[in-house]
Parts: C-alpha cells; structure tokens; sequence
C-alpha cells in the first residue's frame, strides 16, 4: 500500500533539547536517578490524564519537573497527534493564504506540541510563507518553555515568529480581538479548559473561538482517547453546526455530517488508533512502567466557516472506525460513510493473495477508503467489496522511513 501522506518524524533535535533541559535541571543526578525520577511524575501524569481527570491550574504545568517529564514523554505523543490532523487538514481543504502569512493561534498550547508541531510539518510541506503564531496559557512557566524551544530551535520553523500570551483560557478576553486567524489549535486542551460545564456552554465559548478563524480558515480540535471525552466532542460540534450558519464539520466525518456513534449504544466511538513513532528517550522511561507507547489514540474534529466537499451520500467512501478484523473467511471492518451512516465492510480472503491480506491488515482507525464497487449483503448495514483492486485510500497517512 503506498500511503497518501507521508509524514515527517518527530525531530531528533527537539528530543535532544528536552533531554539536555532535564540533565541540567539535577546535574548531581545519574542518568538513571534522572529517568526514575521523571518515571515518577509520569505514572502521576498518566493518571491524571487518564483516570482522575483532575487539572488544577495553580499546579498543572507550575513545576519543572512536572514539565520536563511531560516534555520527554508526553510531548512527543501531543506532537505527533497533531501531525496527523494537519495531513487531513490539508486532505480536507485548508490551502495556504496566497503570498501573506499564515496566522496560527494555539489555545491552552503548554510548551507548545500542538502548535510547534503544526509549523514544522508545514515547514516540511515547503510552505514559504511567514508565520505569526499566538500562544495563550494559564501556565507562565510553560510558556517560557515554549519560548526557548522556539528561539534555541529556530531553524526547524524558520520565518516564524511567537508571540505568547498567560491568560485565563475559561474567560478569554482576547476573544474581543479584531486579529483573525488561518488555523486555530486546541491540541487536547478543550477537556481541560471547560471542564464540568454543560455541552451548551461549551458550545458557546467554541463559538467565541471560531469567530476568530478567517474567512477560509480552520479549527484543529484533538482530545485523548476516552470515550466521554470523545463523545462531548462531537456532541459540541453537532450542536454548533446545527446553530450556526456559518460553521461546518469537515472531520472526522464527511458531507458536514456529524458523528453517528455518539447517540447511540455502539460498541465503537469516534477516535483515532495510529501508529505512534516513539523517541529513544520515551523508549527509556517506558521500560519499567509499560506504558502503551507504540500506538497513538485521540479524538478529533476539524472545522471551518467553508462548506465542506460534496461527496456522494453512498457507502462507497467511509471512514474506518474499528480494529480490522481478520477471520478465517474474511477481512472486516466498520466505518462511517459519506452518507452518514455505519456498515460492516467485508472482502472475502479466498479473492486475496497474502501481500494483499497483509496489507489491509495494517489498515489503521482514521483511515479514508474509496471502493469501485459495492455488493449488498442480507442486512443493509452490511457491505462486501468484491475484489481488492476495487479499493483505494485516498487517506491514509504513514511516517517516512
């Protein structure tokens, strides 16, 4: 399978940066004393993430050592998250301004992973354009983080500029500002910024952001991988694209439609399940504790004031929202389509060769495919793709070698 978008690995000289910040910060220290010690605050953070979903902002990112181990372990995940929504930004539309900069506004951007890795992968792309980034967090220690991984790594993301900005992201009085911008980041910040409020008013201070982007501009929104989180998500921006006129859903789904999972007892809900690449130093820290590192799992929408693409309202493109399925007589999986709704995708193993099985086997959760061809099951839910030459992956994003 050749992939659709090849995607720039995590940079060696960023894993570098944050590793030297760490040695510096405990120069008495073994190497080893130093891992264990950011082993430590990671079980703490992990947990925090993903089991007591408690954000205090008079200590969430107040520490350095809190910083530095999520900037050794957690940074790198952040990073490559937004990697990927940046590749179907692109697939979804968002063009560059003609020969102005861009503008980029990141929310509740920490250090800076969501925001940082935005630049450089449209630095990759060989996108010429001046960037102006805005940054705003409550944290000012981890704004000044962010500052000095810009300044001491300019050459990654050459012609930008940064501006940060310590505020407080519940009550944003920047929101007045006149200044609009090409593409808004909320890089696994929304949970935390509105956290226990209702889904209306979290739709409401969403619509304060959006009237921010430009004209053509986009919003990249990602969440971690858990279901209530996830399902909130795409019950927000369900509820903004039905209120307003002005605003669309281009991702995860297709033809503006909203997420079908979400209002009912499935037993998938919309997230991600990518190939995670991994820094030698995360490799570390993990040994002892375990961790799930190979893969990376998030939530995520994509919005705009532009209509998305028409596509055909049919079950000949869909979205895969499953683990893929192999069976004695079968390869299957679920995905979303651009009509809207859910089926059961199947392709019969006795009309593939064994290159071809493995290679839908490494189909990964987000995937897009395209097929020539359907035939109609028993049940309508259900749909069988006659011949492997029948499919294509007009998404399907990898890491380059």
């Amino acid at each position: 399978m050749k992939p659709s978008f090849l995607l720039p690995r995590y940079p060696k000289e960023l894993e570098d940066w944050w590793w030297k910040k760490a040695l510096q910060k405990w120069p008495e220290h073994s190497e080893e004393k130093t891992l264990n010690l950011i082993r430590k605050e990671v079980v703490l953070q992990s947990d925090r993430f993903n089991k007591t979903r408690s954000f205090d902002p008079n200590s969430y990112g107040s520490r350095d050592l809190s910083v530095l181990a999520y900037g050794n372990f957690f940074f790198p995940r952040t990073w490559n998250a937004m990697t990927y929504c940046t590749a179907e930004t692109i697939f979804r539309g968002w063009r560059k301004p003609g020969s102005g900069p861009i503008r980029i506004l990141d929310i509740g951007s920490g250090t800076g992973a969501s925001g940082l890795s935005f630049l450089y992968m449209i630095k990759k792309l060989g996108i010429r354009n001046p960037i102006f980034m805005d940054s705003w967090d409550y944290s000012g220690k981890s704004l000044t983080f962010l500052k000095n991984i810009h300044k001491d790594l300019n050459y990654l993301w050459s012609e930008s500029k940064l501006h940060t900005q310590r505020t407080d992201l519940r009550n944003l009085p920047s929101l007045k500002n006149k200044q609009k911008f090409d593409i808004i980041l909320l890089g696994y910040s929304l949970n935390e910024i509105i956290e226990s409020e209702q889904i209306s008013e979290i739709a409401n201070w969403l619509e304060g952001v959006i009237n921010l982007l430009s004209q053509n501009g986009y919003l990249i929104i990602t969440e971690p991988a858990e279901k209530e989180a996830c399902n909130n998500l795409q019950n927000v921006v369900s509820l903004i694209s039905k209120r307003s006129k002005n605003c669309f859903i281009h991702a995860p789904y297709f033809n503006g439609l909203d997420c079908p999972l979400m209002d009912k007892q499935s037993h998938y809900y919309s997230h991600e399940v990518r190939k995670n690449h991994f820094s030698n130093i995360q490799e570390k820290i993990n040994r002892p504790l375990n961790l799930e590192i190979n893969l990376v799992k998030f939530g995520m929408s994509i919005l705009s004031k532009l209509k998305p693409k028409n596509m055909s309202m049919d079950a000949r493109t869909c979205r895969i929202v499953s683990p893929i399925n192999k069976k004695k007589g079968t390869v299957s999986f679920i995905g979303i389509a651009s009509d809207g709704a859910e089926y059961r995708y199947e392709i019969q193993r006795r009309n593939l060769i064994p290159d071809q099985t493995k290679i839908l086997t490494k189909l990964e959760r987000g995937d897009v495919l395209n097929f020539n061809t359907l035939e109609p099951l028993m049940e309508d839910y259900k749909k069988r793709i006659p011949t492997y030459e029948s499919i294509s992956w007009p998404f399907s994003p990898r890491w380059s070698e």
